[in-house]
């Protein structure tokens, strides 16, 4: 359940840690749940108190949901899947949609590591909480936040076992198929099948709920049935895509007359490259002909004006690992992939170390344009 985009909130073991949105709203219900839960058992605190407790159990369950997420990178590095961000959305975090795992064990190994670590942890914090409540009656409170972020982690490593994409039982799903059929292809297939006939029948539970006026539980529950369709859906599209690219290489989507900068240049000198209907999302950093990184426009968002005259283009660039440089020759969904799981808006290309151009997402779309118009003539001359 990883991937690129949100805030990022930590940096932990090289992988940067981003958060979606959606991830306000459900702290504030964790949170809003830990506060009744102490004002249950321990009516006499202050009510500021119990506030407290809940924000607390919700700082709590966010540090196990990158427990649970951190769990499928670093075992992934054992496998040579490098991970260098994890984005942390509706359901923990979102699961590749691609496999990135050598093996079919390899990638089942992968997507339970989450599962398994948010099940005994939230056992072993209910069972604490249980030993607490019992030999401390007076401490009421602390024994019912810790049965209460227990069960939350065990709410999660079953969730995230639900079979679709993009959950990790989605990658379960995944990594079965493929040991059955040694087709990474018809995998991805059943398993948007699956993810697909699964969403539709808990969207169905969900309005059933919401008529037996379970309004709130029945929103969740579409909520969850609308992410593992528009998961199956996205998979969908995503097979075709990589059937439509393959065989294609960079260098039939790069820009040749790549702009670019040297590195010890100031912001305010080139930020008006990245602006206007004609501006670019990317440049590379070239210093003696030799590509050094490359400098995104969100990057520079972040950064804000206000520095610009003072930060020079050096200070901001990405490098590789985090912005590999590419070669002509390298396969165009490889790089897509590498884009995409990186954050990156454009890549630069280079032949031995020499700038050959630019490949942006631009670029692809209209590499794919260009690709599907051939293909359906080809097909519409049958």
């Amino acid at each position: 359940m990883i991937g690129a985009g949100g805030v990022p909130i930590a940096r932990l073991f090289g992988i940067e840690i981003r958060i979606s949105l959606t991830w306000a709203v459900l702290i504030a219900i964790v949170t809003l749940l830990g506060a009744q839960q102490a004002s249950f058992t321990a009516p006499d605190l202050p009510g500021a108190a119990q506030w407290a407790i809940g924000g607390l159990i919700a700082f709590g369950f966010l540090v196990s949901v990158i427990a649970h997420e951190l769990a499928h990178a670093l075992l992934g590095r054992r496998y040579g899947i490098e991970q260098r961000s994890i984005t942390l959305g509706f359901v923990g975090g979102l699961a590749p949609l691609n496999i990135q795992a050598p093996t079919p064990r390899a990638e089942l190994e992968v997507a339970l590591a989450g599962p398994v670590l948010s099940g005994v942890a939230g056992g072993l914090l209910v069972a604490v909480g249980g030993v607490v409540g019992m030999i401390a009656p007076g401490s009421g409170a602390v024994a019912s936040s810790l049965i209460v972020l227990g069960a939350l982690n065990l709410i999660l490593g079953l969730l995230s076992l639900l079979p679709g994409m993009p959950l990790d039982g989605g990658r379960v799903i995944r990594a079965l198929a493929w040991a059955r059929t040694h087709d990474r292809d018809r995998a991805g297939a059943v398993t948007a099948r699956v993810g697909r006939l699964l969403g539709f029948t808990v969207m169905g539970v969900g309005i059933a709920m919401a008529l037996a006026d379970l309004v709130t539980e029945g929103l969740l529950v579409i909520a969850l049935g609308w992410l593992l369709t528009t998961g199956a859906r996205t998979l969908d599209r995503r097979l075709a895509l990589e059937h439509l690219l393959r065989g294609v290489t960079v260098r039939e989507a790069m820009r040749e007359d790549a702009p670019f900068v040297g590195p010890n240049l100031t912001i305010d000198t080139f930020a008006n490259r990245y602006e206007g209907p004609d501006g670019v999302p990317a440049m590379p950093v070239v210093d003696d002909e030799q590509v050094l990184g490359i400098i995104s426009r969100r990057r520079l968002q972040r950064l804000g004006r206000r520095r610009f005259g003072s930060t020079r283009a050096a200070d901001v660039m990405a490098v590789p690992p985090l912005a590999p440089v590419l070669a002509p020759d390298d396969p165009l969904w490889e790089a897509l992939d590498v884009m995409s799981n990186g954050g990156q808006e454009g890549l630069a290309v280079a032949v031995e170390g020499r700038l050959a151009g630019l490949l942006t997402r631009d670029s692809v779309s209209e590499a794919v344009r260009v690709r599907a118009a051939a293909e359906a003539a080809r097909t519409a001359g049958r």
